[in-house]
């Protein structure tokens, strides 16, 4: 009794443990094509990379049994493979004989995130969307490096995603905004009938800081065109996707609103780097992707050898002149606005419209500081009507030796004011004061903003100050000092 206790146990946990192996071990027997591939990608140690690829011509010795498409996730040094649709999760480690898969999740359950679009943000690995068990998801859901397993990210709605090879959905991924872009989201049309998906074209984006899903308006037809039934490539860098569709590359700035072609010059370098690689009478599989700047042009020949050629891509090669938008806002204003008034701001127009406030400011400084005579004569009569006897003979005497082309000296303001027999710091607190307040009345009867008597430095003695009238006031003031 005691032995066959002892060996249904010893039979129980030797399963277990085989089950646990089985989940471990795989089979690491890489294609040529396969590590072709990650010796590409292993070259580079510093940018981000999502790609998705299928099985038929990657598996990484993987069963293809069990999923049809996979990606490969890349942060700069570390990769990780996701065989989609079955949850389970690799690292992509490099070895002394070449690479190996590392499994690193715990997970049970599979077949429900078949064509999920796969990214990573701040670290942490992310699914938004996918299908499984005749079922589409609107779910986003994490890499826990706790559980090892896949957990749900919260958001306040549901919207389908898939990112196949189909052309049904652009997604966009921008890290500094945090945020998922997209150019609608998809449906079951008439399940459970049939299986046929619906493609609803409402751009939308999903911010990871509020968690939350915003309808952005309807998709411009005019982008849609550019992936549908036909093949295309997507290159996401410096916060901008670009479109490869056969000869043509085209970008799509959804922060902004705007998407367009690339200037002709770049176009025909990506034009005639993808004819040297593709242009030939074998059959072959293509494959692109960029890490970074540069961008690859990947070639299989019927044999799988890998063949491939680069080109560079950046922000400076965008063409704004033939711009267009993405998405149609709601808002009326805000539509015309972003539509309308702000595509119409060219570089050129900006230039003019610059120019003509210059021209604008210029010629209204000149006409508020220009008086109206009439206002000129009473604002300047009422200023001499509000002078004493003493500051009225000052202006008088400043005037005369004005005509006279020379300055009065202190030794006159001195007798004028009373103060010749004072002391040399009275007498010239005493006409500090008398000049401050005519040009207080001045100002205050005319709002002229330059003071009437100003002062300066004799030019023999500099310790010495002479006064005098502004000039491009004596003439105003001319025939009311007569009076």
């Amino acid at each position: 009794m005691i032995f066959k206790h002892f060996y249904v146990s010893f039979i129980f946990w030797a399963f277990i443990y085989q089950a646990n192996a089985q989940q471990k071990k795989e089979n690491n027997a890489f294609q040529k094509q396969d590590i072709a591939l990650l010796d590409i990608l292993f070259k580079d140690s510093t940018h981000s990379l999502q790609l998705q690829l299928s099985s038929s011509i990657y598996d990484f010795g993987l069963d293809k049994k069990q999923f049809r498409n996979m990606v490969i996730v890349k942060q700069r040094k570390q990769f990780w493979l996701q065989p989609l649709g079955s949850g389970k999760l690799f690292s992509i480690v490099k070895t002394g004989k070449g690479y190996a898969l590392q499994r690193i999740d715990s997970t049970v359950h599979s077949g429900v995130n078949s064509n999920s679009f796969t990214f990573i943000l701040h670290d942490t690995l992310f699914q938004y969307g996918g299908s499984g068990f005749w079922h589409l998801r609107g779910i986003i859901t994490y890499f826990s490096t706790e559980t090892h397993e896949w957990e749900l990210y919260p958001s306040h709605q549901l919207l389908n995603g898939y990112d196949g090879f189909e052309n049904y959905v652009l997604y966009h991924l921008d890290t500094s905004q945090q945020k998922i872009y997209s150019t609608g989201y998809v449906q079951l049309k008439n399940a459970p009938y049939d299986l046929d998906i619906n493609v609803v074209d409402s751009s939308f984006e999903f911010n990871f800081k509020t968690k939350t899903w915003k309808n952005l308006g309807a998709t411009n037809p005019e982008l849609l065109k550019l992936f549908d039934k036909s093949t295309y490539y997507t290159y996401h860098l410096e916060g901008i996707l670009f479109i490869k569709k056969f000869f043509d590359l085209y970008w799509v700035d959804f922060k902004n609103n705007k998407f367009g072609k690339v200037n002709e010059d770049k176009n025909t370098e990506a034009r005639l780097k993808w004819l040297n690689l593709y242009n030939t009478k074998e059959p072959y599989q293509d494959l692109q992707f960029n890490l970074g700047n540069t961008c690859y042009l990947i070639k299989l020949d019927p044999d799988l050898n890998t063949s491939y050629t680069t080109f560079k891509l950046s922000k400076e090669y965008i063409d704004f002149s033939s711009s267009n938008y993405i998405y149609k806002t709601n808002n009326f204003l805000f539509s015309f606005y972003l539509h309308t008034v702000l595509p119409f701001f060219t570089p050129n127009v900006l230039f003019l419209i610059l120019i003509a406030f210059f021209i604008f400011f210029v010629l209204y400084r000149q006409r508020k500081k220009r008086v109206p005579r009439e206002v000129n004569a009473l604002l300047n009569h009422n200023f001499v009507n509000s002078l004493s006897v003493v500051e009225k003979e000052l202006l008088q005497a400043l005037y005369n030796q004005h005509l006279k082309g020379e300055e009065i000296s202190p030794k006159l303001i001195n007798k004028i004011i009373g103060v010749q027999q004072k002391d040399t710091l009275t007498q010239n607190k005493s006409r500090s004061d008398h000049f401050l307040k005519i040009n207080q009345k001045y100002k205050l009867a005319t709002q002229q903003s330059l003071p009437l008597i100003v002062k300066s430095r004799d030019s023999i003695d500099k310790r010495v100050y002479n006064y005098g009238i502004e000039a491009r006031y004596v003439l105003a003031l001319a025939k009311y000092l007569k009076g």
